[in-house]
């Protein structure tokens, strides 16, 4: 989305630069120059929609990854903490598993 700069209408620049610094008699033009003080444009850009399709994306990808099974991850940290994986018996058996395919 872009904003471009806000654009001050003939003659309010000088009420909105009395209004900044508390001029009560610009606070009294208020009543009179509401809407005509400044006007901001906004337009947005197609990046904002493709933005949003990328994230409907993501969305869809991670909702169809497999649901995380805990047992297993606590069981893995487990040899891992107790050193399963640095064994002779693990090395065997994960070669094993990779010429099998």
């Amino acid at each position: 989305m872009q904003i471009s700069d806000i654009h001050v209408q003939s003659g309010a620049a000088e009420w909105a630069k009395k209004a900044s610094v508390g001029d009560t008699h610009a606070k009294k033009e208020n009543k009179t120059e509401t809407g005509k003080i400044a006007a901001a444009q906004v337009s947005i850009s197609t990046d904002a929609g493709k933005s949003s399709s990328a994230e409907a994306l993501v969305k869809a990808r991670a909702d169809a990854l497999p649901e995380v099974r805990e047992e297993i991850v606590a069981t893995a940290r487990e040899r891992a903490a107790s050193g399963y994986y640095n064994t002779p018996e693990f090395s065997r058996e994960l070669a094993g598993r990779l010429i099998e395919g």
